[in-house]
């Protein structure tokens, strides 16, 4: 029987391509992802962002105002880690003001929401920033607050922006004329472009992985169990049975 309360979304389709295991642990198990000091420094940014834009007071104190008022404490070890993680995301908007931030566009919209269908499945999903300009153009515009700035290559084979562009098309009413990544920890903005058939290949794979969660295909990838949230605590985890066993040959000492 197909579970009609499923929707597609790409946060959904990542994690069952990374293991399918951990998305029956997230989506059906209802078991969430601790939280960490790498997901409260993207929450924080990605909130101030949205905040300072919806405001609409374009000056780089309302800026760091829109930090303080976003920032949050939660998912970190001591107040000296919060201390160098709020200096941290207090560099980065500051890079992120003096390179793109003075620029403004005609319309910004951010955390856009938008529904639509792929297949016979609802589609979901938050676009980070549209930028609008003068001259009538969209741009697509996502935010990564990680440390690990991505290849050419993998920013051109992204699924997340091919979707987006898919969401833009059907659910907003626009084609994006460019598509661009900020890197906020590197300050840098990185642009791509998507054609026809790899925003098809996108949908296509969106329904096959869609067909396998019905069907409960929920095996799980020991091979990315150290990159796992759940490395300590899932039953199948390489890790953690690799300690359990050393736990039970100390207690044979």
């Amino acid at each position: 029987m197909r579970d009609k309360t499923f929707k597609i979304s790409y946060s959904r389709m990542n994690t069952y391509l990374f293991c399918p295991y951990k998305y029956k642990m997230i989506y059906l198990e209802n078991k969430y992802i601790p939280l960490n000091p790498d997901i409260a420094f993207g929450n924080a940014v990605h909130k101030t962002l949205d905040y300072f834009y919806k405001k609409g007071e374009y000056t780089y104190v309302a800026l760091i105002d829109s930090l303080n008022f976003c920032w949050e404490s939660s998912g970190y070890d001591n107040n000296q880690d919060v201390y160098v993680s709020y200096l941290r995301a207090k560099e980065v908007l500051k890079n992120f003001w003096e390179t793109f931030g003075k620029n403004i566009p005609k319309k910004i919209y951010t955390e856009h929401n938008f529904k639509a269908e792929i297949g016979k499945y609802p589609f979901i999903g938050i676009i980070d920033r549209i930028d609008e300009y003068p001259d009538g153009s969209k741009e697509l515009v996502d935010y990564k607050t990680h440390k690990v700035i991505w290849t050419q290559e993998k920013i051109d084979n992204d699924l997340q922006l091919s979707l987006y562009c898919y969401a833009c098309k059907i659910a907003l009413g626009f084609i994006p004329d460019r598509i661009a990544i900020y890197f906020l920890s590197h300050n840098k903005k990185i642009y791509t472009a998507r054609n026809e058939e790899q925003i098809n290949n996108a949908i296509k794979l969106c329904v096959e992985i869609a067909e396998k969660i019905n069907k409960k295909e929920f095996r799980y990838n020991k091979e990315k169990c150290p990159y796992c949230d759940f490395k300590e605590s899932c039953r199948f985890s390489s890790l953690k049975k690799e300690t359990d066993f050393k736990v039970k040959i100390s207690d044979l000492i």
